[in-house]
């Protein structure tokens, strides 16, 4: 179970979990032909642009005033039976939930560019997502009759794109698309669920969310995990859903591939609306606020129905180590010392080694102990370092799975300390504010005897305050040095990754 953590919003406090004010109508549209390219040939191919919409209304049908911004939706691809041609229909929970909260929310069917297998119709994905969502902005000049007033309901000032599997990596590559040529439409975010990550894209600077169960037996191999890590976004968040699978997302589709979930289809839909949902609205109506706080602590009811491993950014921090400069175990990224005593190994590594059950693309500091209370420290670059700044001490945190010095099926605890330049110390016992999950594994997959095992770091927000309390003597506006002790289990081997003060 997640804890909740004293400064989050209860979860009854995020209506977005919730219906919004406005009734909800669906429009089927369609704008006719549009030509993107052929992923085999490169030449010309023309498809059809159609879809659904979502809006918010008034009580007698008709189109409610105000001005909405817009969220286009991209589903994943699945080519046979009686979803075919219609798989832009599966996400309606998702998109009659935003319209409730005012906002526009059109789906875009991709079945037109589904059956490229391989080459995966990435780019063209993306292609029809710009499309679509240009054509939004300019609905009376489409094909066809929209709803009356709805074209001046349409917001074209900001608007987040959020997919589904391949629909997903194609949410990526529209944004990555629109910044090369000059960011002609306003998108302020994507967000995925259980995206592909054939491209190999980084998403610059665009505020991200990602979403991942750890029984998806169709996107297996770790692909969105490393399409979260490639993202240089500031603000970015990813939540890893154990016992969710790949097509439980979705309305009706069952792929007998993967199997059945361990948590049902409607705690799927829930969990989508909550977060999805709430980095969307926050995007688009309150882009200055926190961003961080779509972790699982502030959607208890899901999260204590659904265990979630949660990783996000601040675009408020400091990064103090995120272990990637290559520098070696004695110097910080910022140029500043390490000291570390008694591990029985230490040294900074890839998280990419599927053969460990890391799938990362990221370097972390790899830790392993047997015997003692081991350290590692790192001095702050000034003499008297001011936190005051800042409101927490987050780091991520990992088990590794393969190893025989983690109890199997336990969490692993540890001490987390900062220290003042008159010597005193705070220490705040980790597993008081966050965690460090026991991988989960499952029996039976796609592809696979088992569903592969991942060690998925998971970020830990420690409040500032909480030192203070540990502590009263500690002048946070005049620290030298934070580290972490291994002074709570006998044994442990984990991987640490982006120590950092935060908001």
């Amino acid at each position: 179970m997640v804890m909740l953590l004293a400064s989050f919003a209860l979860a009854q406090d995020l209506d977005q979990l919730e219906a919004g004010p406005y009734e909800v109508a669906t429009w089927d549209w369609d704008w006719g032909s549009f030509e993107t390219t052929n992923p085999d040939t490169g030449r010309p191919l023309v498809v059809d642009n159609y879809g659904r919409m979502a809006y918010p209304t008034n009580p007698d049908g008709s189109v409610a005033e105000g001005s909405f911004p817009v969220v286009v939706f991209a589903h994943g691809r699945f080519h046979s039976g009686p979803t075919l041609y219609s798989n832009h229909l599966e996400a309606g929970y998702l998109l009659e939930r935003l319209a409730s909260w005012g906002i526009i929310a059109t789906s875009v069917n991709l079945d037109v560019v589904g059956e490229f297998s391989f080459p995966a119709a990435i780019p063209q994905r993306g292609d029809l997502i710009r499309e679509t969502l240009a054509r939004t902005y300019d609905v009376d000049a489409q094909p066809g009759v929209p709803p009356a007033g709805l074209s001046a309901a349409v917001d074209d000032s900001r608007a987040v794109i959020i997919g589904h599997s391949r629909g997903g990596e194609g949410s990526v590559a529209a944004a990555v698309q629109n910044a090369a040529i000059g960011s002609p439409l306003p998108i302020v975010g994507v967000g995925t669920i259980a995206p592909t990550d054939f491209e190999g894209y980084t998403l610059d600077g665009m505020p991200y969310m990602g979403l991942y169960g750890s029984k998806d037996g169709d996107v297996s191999s770790g692909m969105p995990i490393f399409l979260h890590d490639r993202s240089t976004a500031d603000t970015k968040l990813f939540h890893y859903i154990h016992g969710a699978n790949h097509f439980f997302f979705t309305e009706s589709i069952t792929f007998s591939g993967e199997g059945d979930a361990d948590i049902s289809r409607d705690l799927h839909h829930d969990l989508a609306m909550g977060y999805l949902g709430s980095f969307a609205y926050r995007q688009l109506f309150e882009p200055d606020e926190p961003s961080s706080v779509f972790v699982g602590p502030e959607v208890a009811p899901l999260t204590d129905a659904a265990d979630v491993i949660s990783m996000y950014s601040d675009p408020d921090h400091f990064t103090i180590d995120g272990f990637e400069t290559g520098s070696g175990l004695g110097t910080t990224d910022i140029g500043t010392s390490v000291l570390g005593r008694g591990w029985g190994f230490a040294d900074e590594v890839s998280m990419n080694n599927t053969g460990r059950t890391l799938y990362h693309e990221t370097d972390g500091l790899e830790l392993s102990w047997s015997s003692g209370s081991p350290f590692w420290a790192a001095i702050l670059p000034d003499a008297d370092f001011d936190a005051t700044p800042w409101a927490y001490l987050s780091l991520k945190l990992a088990q590794l799975e393969t190893s025989g010095l983690n109890t199997r099926g336990a969490e692993q605890d540890l001490s987390v300390g900062i220290r003042d330049v008159d010597g005193d110390l705070a220490l705040v016992r980790l597993s008081d504010h966050g965690r460090i999950a026991w991988p989960i594994t499952h029996e039976g997959g796609f592809w696979y005897d088992t569903f592969p095992d991942k060690s998925v770091l998971h970020t830990t927000r420690i409040p500032l305050a909480a030192f203070e309390a540990a502590n009263p003597a500690l002048d946070l506006d005049r620290l030298n040095g934070v580290g972490i002790r291994a002074d709570i289990t006998a044994s442990g081997h984990l991987f640490l990754d982006d120590v950092e003060f935060t908001q």
